[in-house]
């Protein structure tokens, strides 16, 4: 997770979020959920268990990767974070609330992830929904594929 700031209004709207689906949930509102949350909610990029649990490591409340999965799992139930399988070992994550619908295309050399909205797509996948008889309450769309310049690409992105 790199530093991309987001507002401190969206920031607590998602950490009640999450404190009121624990509560809800019967469980308990802990100094590790609530920094782990703080840490994602605080950032908007896509990030992995891995690369949270380096960006956690000098905190002096060490958490262990189990523990950064049990909270993942949990704020993925919560509809607070997305899951991603981008076609690697590992997932990845974003939180949503309060984020506009968007797509994907991924780098399979750098693992560049650059998120796009077309409403022509939006309105294509309306089209065939109603055609074929399907309300949408959801997608995702991940386009794969090769930056244009690799040689020069210097997107890399930790696990």
């Amino acid at each position: 997770m790199q530093n991309d700031p987001i507002s401190t209004d969206d920031t607590k709207k998602e950490m009640l979020a999450f404190e009121e689906y624990l509560k809800e949930k019967g469980l308990k509102i802990t100094n590790q959920r609530l920094l782990v949350a703080q840490k994602i909610f605080s950032s908007h990029n896509h990030f992995t268990a891995e690369g949270l649990l380096d960006e956690l490591k000098d905190n002096k409340d060490r958490i262990s990767k189990a523990t950064i999965y049990r909270i993942l799992a949990i704020m993925v139930e919560a509809g607070l974070l997305e899951e991603h399988d981008f076609g690697k070992d590992y997932k990845y994550y974003e939180h949503i609330i309060g984020h506009e619908h968007h797509d994907h295309i991924i780098c399979m050399q750098c693992g560049r992830i650059v998120e796009f909205i077309d409403e022509r797509i939006e309105e294509l996948q309306n089209k065939a929904a109603s055609e074929n008889g399907f309300t949408i309450t959801g997608h995702s769309l991940n386009i794969f594929g090769n930056c244009l310049n690799f040689a020069t690409c210097e997107h890399k992105i930790k696990k």
